[in-house]
């Protein structure tokens, strides 16, 4: 988990060091410069030898955990707002894979750029992307549970197609009532019942009444992103850096959203987004998931409705290909 309630997302990795000259190739492909760094490893720009296609290649320091999500990937291929999978090389200690390569950086550097401010219409068009998204991976069983802006790229330089991307922390859904309760995603974009199972919040007030969270989390910080694109700042603010430990951040967060209960209640003349988009966010940002909007709801929101047309694979929201590679691994070379 990282962030903070200022928007940054600070890689939790170390200062990264050079790969040997023996490792700056993997596979079919040259690995180029270094794009960015984290948790659980770096990732490179690379090419492929013989046909000199540009990817990103990811380098997962825990192999054990590389390998689970090359396979919830593959499991969510074929759909063109999900970045695509492309190759693995498994090695003693962790594990490289090929992924298709998104010209136009993050929606984190993007949204930096600008201020954190992006106009309306521009915000409407990736979200109605980041939801035909999770409405896909939900159809092939699986949950995001990291949504945030670093976590969504752009294909290309117009920064007009949207893919969703990191899969480090997504599961399985299995059973339609799972409950998962390993602290998952990123603090600023938690769902209240995802803060109740990080440690320091457990006791915290009774949030929701049954201990666990499901694929609903992914709505919550989807509103959450929303709403800070629109308005510049995260809806729930708190000040990492003002807490006297870590392990009260969580805490912190779950107290903030509590205290809030009516979202745009104290703002709406201040507020710069329409009302429609009020709407889209506070249905969203429902502390009790059983009243949270659902995708489908949300993708037939009168916000996003005016958003559909021109879009990029947007008539299909939960469709793409269906050939899925269900967790098969192409070899490289």
């Amino acid at each position: 988990m990282a962030g903070s309630g200022k928007g940054k997302e600070p890689a939790a990795a170390p200062a990264s060091t050079p790969l040997p000259s023996s490792s700056r190739e993997v596979g079919n492909y040259a690995l180029g410069q270094e794009l960015g760094s984290g948790a659980y490893g770096r990732v490179f720009k690379g090419a492929s030898r013989k046909t000199g296609q540009v990817v990103a290649v990811k380098e997962a320091r825990r192999r054990a955990e590389g390998i689970k999500e090359w396979h919830l990937m593959s499991k969510v291929a074929g759909h063109p707002h999900v970045v695509q999978a492309i190759a693995l090389e498994e090695r003693r200690t962790h594990v490289f894979y090929v992924l298709e390569f998104a010209a136009g950086g993050d929606l984190l550097s993007y949204a930096t750029r600008r201020g954190f401010r992006l106009p309306e219409e521009k915000v409407q068009a990736i979200t109605r992307q980041i939801v035909a998204a999770l409405l896909h991976i939900n159809a092939r069983g699986v949950a995001h549970f990291d949504i945030k802006p670093g976590n969504v790229l752009f294909k290309d330089a117009e920064h007009s197609h949207v893919l969703l991307a990191d899969f480090g922390a997504a599961e399985v859904l299995g059973k339609p009532d799972r409950l998962f309760t390993r602290p998952a995603g990123t603090v600023p974009y938690m769902a209240p019942e995802v803060l109740r199972c990080c440690p320091g919040a457990e006791d915290a007030a009774e949030c929701p009444r049954r201990r666990g969270f499901s694929k609903l989390a992914d709505n919550w910080s989807l509103g959450a992103l929303v709403y800070h694109l629109l308005h510049g700042h995260l809806p729930f603010a708190v000040h990492e850096d003002e807490l006297s430990a870590p392990t009260q951040y969580a805490r912190a967060q779950l107290e903030a959203i509590l205290a809030r209960p009516s979202l745009f209640a104290e703002d709406t003349q201040q507020s710069r987004c329409s009302k429609e988009a009020r709407d889209f966010i506070s249905r969203l940002l429902q502390v009790n998931p059983a009243r949270r909007m659902t995708l489908e709801e949300a993708l037939e929101h009168p916000w996003l409705e005016s958003a559909r047309a021109g879009k990029h694979g947007l008539d299909d929201p939960a469709g793409g290909s269906s050939s899925a590679q269900g967790g098969k691994r192409p070899r490289l070379g």
